[in-house]
């Protein structure tokens, strides 16, 4: 039997922390030393998501990766998630474990909910990377794939839609992320942040250009979610943005090219002075 193009072995992953914001359990890894790193997962996920990178991140910074409310192993109350909610917990959760200032990095529904953070809280955030945020109408286009995960069929071709590479969808990760989906029980969380998607009283479009945050922003070209034109669209409307776009790459550059994504946030989040702009990375308005 022939072995399949790519396997998928989560590597091993540190010890998980815990901590109570509102009375209710938020898990979170805390891993590395110097500058404090915040990585905020999107819907569906957890901090594990960001696994392939712990390390090489950690190298230069204090990671801090949790599972927001309603996701992974934090505390799933039947609320309405809204981008607010999720901003309020995350200013109480840093608060609990005594981090002022940070720097931020959110995928999806988390870049949307670091920048939201950002734009309420300025004097909190040292730099954003938005990694194929949502957030904004412009340049969308509407979810080519069901989101809300019933059967493990419908999250294989959740899948297929969100990496470039479709041979990186291997029954190893489909079995693995479908059994965490039923033993973790987001379904309702899914659902209902699925609703915050379409309310236009949190979107960020014409908010952006009141931050005033260094900004990333970093995206797989081939993304079918949140599309490339949803990038270009952020790069026009935050002040003095850096715009770079991974080749070959879907929604979840994480995981699809960690390497690559590594070295474009450490890159810019190194100190001004030794920052370096390759020709091309860079894009313009």
């Amino acid at each position: 039997m022939s072995t399949p193009p790519h396997t998928f072995v989560l590597p091993t992953l540190p010890q998980l922390r815990e901590t109570t914001v509102f009375t209710r359990k938020i898990c979170y890894y805390d891993i590395g030393q110097g500058p404090p790193l915040v990585l905020v997962h999107g819907v569906g996920g957890d901090a594990d998501q960001w696994a392939f990178c712990f390390d090489a991140l950690a190298a230069s910074h204090r990671i801090i990766v949790l599972d927001l409310l309603g996701f992974g192993r934090s505390d799933k109350p039947l609320i309405d998630y809204r981008i607010a909610g999720f901003v309020e917990v995350l200013d109480r959760f840093l608060t609990n474990i005594g981090i002022a200032r940070a720097h931020f990095l959110g995928h999806s529904l988390g870049g949307w909910i670091v920048t939201a953070f950002a734009l309420r809280f300025p004097e909190k955030v040292e730099q954003l990377v938005l990694n194929d945020a949502a957030g904004i109408d412009d340049g969308a286009c509407p979810i080519p794939v069901d989101l809300k995960i019933s059967t493990r069929a419908n999250l294989r071709n959740a899948f297929k839609c969100m990496f470039h590479d479709e041979g990186m969808v291997t029954e190893e990760l489909v079995d693995l992320a479908y059994s965490l989906h039923l033993e973790r029980g987001d379904g309702y969380t899914i659902r209902s942040v699925l609703e915050t998607l379409a309310n236009p009283w949190e979107k960020l479009d014409g908010k952006l250009d009141g931050l005033r945050v260094p900004t990333l922003i970093l995206w797989g070209e081939d993304d079918a979610i949140t599309p490339l034109s949803m990038a270009r669209a952020f790069h026009r409307e935050i002040v003095g943005s850096r715009l770079q776009i991974i080749e070959r790459c879907g929604h979840l550059p994480p995981l699809e090219r960690p390497d690559e994504f590594v070295a474009a946030v450490t890159s810019f989040l190194r100190p001004a002075s030794d920052r370096s702009i390759s020709p091309g990375t860079a894009g313009s308005k």
